[in-house]
């Protein structure tokens, strides 16, 4: 564990008195326990803040800055990078939480999640689009937002109409479309690249009308995967068909086929409806597994993961806390775009890779993209990846210390089956200190990536937020 200096530590504690929180102290424990990802929340950073308005954190941010240290940011705490034992700890969620909806936008706290976003819109008809559990925070909403809705109306970010930026100099700045000079730059940033930029204290985001989604779900054999690549670049706006490559309640390699269309119209629904069909009879034998179902986005919907026995629905992802029972969890995760190209190689190999997997935990996911992802350019905000038909995330999760090198390889060489169709990687699960962290990077903001750097030499010289690999 890094140290802060004695300095840096007095002045914490002097200008925020009973917010600053040492190893040991019940705050700084209770902050560590609701860390989701558990190499995370094991790491012991110097100190944690709790900060209960924007002022605090612009304080914080001043005193760090000027004694060159370096901060993190845990808002939702998803993000395996939101601690690390070099810096302090800004948490986030304590204190700003605050959600304010209103006639056709919500104004959201930093801390809060985009369940309580959805919680707070619920009855009024009314949504934003995420991804696919309430747990996640800004992290998501700033770095892109991946989910059922992504095909018909975008990512989290796009929705942004303003933010609350605190600058690492501790300069507080509001940016949207009317921003000009450097603060257009960064209202460019901040949409794919936040982190790297500042805090994110609070945001105004443009809601859409949503009635109950509509999900048909089929567990079947992995030979119904080319099938699967086939069929889901043909469905339209309406309708996304992800799917999970994982291990059913036998233990055994299994393949989940999510379909959810967000229409209500017989015509849409039949549509949806026909295409699992024809993914299912891709495969030799009858699904293990099929339910239609309609529920409220995104609380009522079946959870993203293989059934359980009998196909009774998984458990929900929930938050850690202090008794949580994967504090001795690992966790290796990957996340790449891929074109529409998914063809029958691909799904050998990937049928393969999953039958091989080092324990029961690893799964494969696809995340069905395209549309209305494609209507923003790469260019007009800092995310990159929007050619991309399915994100695809990959993780390798594991208890054993002793597996702990044979997991991290078959994460890898799991991304080599789908290489020569990746055209980008999702910055979410960018972390430092890997071997191909540099060329992830590159991958992942492609050609906005000189601009980036260059804007963040401007903003972050002395690296206060330089975890955040960029």
């Amino acid at each position: 564990m890094t140290t802060l200096s004695d300095g840096i530590a007095a002045e914490l504690d002097d200008a925020l008195a009973g917010r600053v929180h040492s190893p040991g102290s019940p705050g700084y424990r209770e902050s560590l326990s609701r860390i989701f990802f558990p190499d995370a929340s094991r790491r012991e950073p110097p100190c944690v803040v709790h900060p209960r308005n924007t002022s605090d954190v612009a304080t914080a941010m001043r005193i760090v800055s000027a004694g060159g240290g370096r901060i993190t940011v845990r808002g939702g705490g998803l993000s395996s990078n939101c601690v690390d034992e070099s810096a302090v700890l800004l948490d986030l969620s304590v204190h700003l939480t605050g959600v304010d909806a209103g006639d056709g936008i919500v104004r959201v706290q930093g801390g809060a999640t985009v369940g309580s976003v959805l919680d707070a819109l619920a009855g009024s008809g009314r949504v934003i689009p995420v991804g696919i559990v309430g747990l996640a925070g800004f992290g998501l909403v700033a770095r892109g937002g991946v989910g059922y809705l992504t095909r018909s109306v975008g990512l989290t970010l796009d929705h942004l109409v303003e933010v609350e930026l605190v600058r690492p100099d501790g300069e507080v700045i509001r940016l949207d479309e009317d921003s000009t000079g450097i603060e257009a730059d960064l209202w460019w940033a901040v949409r794919g690249c936040a982190p790297s930029f500042g805090v994110l204290t609070s945001a105004v985001l443009r809601t859409v009308s949503q009635g109950p989604v509509h999900v048909d779900r089929a567990v079947v054999e992995l030979d119904a995967l080319a099938e699967y690549f086939a069929i889901a670049p043909t469905l339209p706006r309406h309708s996304t068909m992800g799917a999970v490559l994982g291990f059913g309640d036998d233990h055994e390699p299994a393949f989940l086929v999510y379909t959810a269309c967000r229409s209500s119209r017989e015509a849409d629904l039949a549509e949806a409806r026909e295409a699992t069909d024809a993914v299912v009879a891709g495969s030799d034998r009858a699904p293990r597994f099929r339910s239609q179902n309609a529920g409220r986005y995104l609380s009522e919907l079946p959870e993203f993961a293989l059934p359980g026995p009998g196909g009774t629905d998984p458990p929900p992802i929930r938050a850690p806390g202090p008794d949580a029972s994967s504090n001795g969890d690992h966790f290796f995760g990957k996340s790449v775009f891929v074109g529409p190209t998914l063809g029958s190689g691909v799904a050998d190999g990937l049928r393969r890779a999953i039958t091989a997997a080092p324990t029961r935990a690893c799964r494969i996911d696809f995340q069905h993209t395209g549309g209305a992802l494609a209507d923003v350019d790469d260019s007009s905000t800092s995310f990159w990846g929007r050619r991309g038909e399915w994100n695809v995330p990959l993780n390798a999760i594991w208890s054993d210390d002793a597996v702990t090198e044979q997991c991290e390889a078959w994460a890898r060489d799991t991304l080599d089956v789908l290489a020569a169709d990746t055209i980008g990687v999702y910055s979410v699960e960018l972390r430092p200190g890997f071997a191909e962290t540099d060329r992830e990077i590159e991958a992942a903001f492609g050609g906005n990536l000189a601009r980036l750097r260059d804007l963040r030499g401007r903003i972050d010289p002395g690296r206060v937020l330089g975890v955040h690999p960029l």
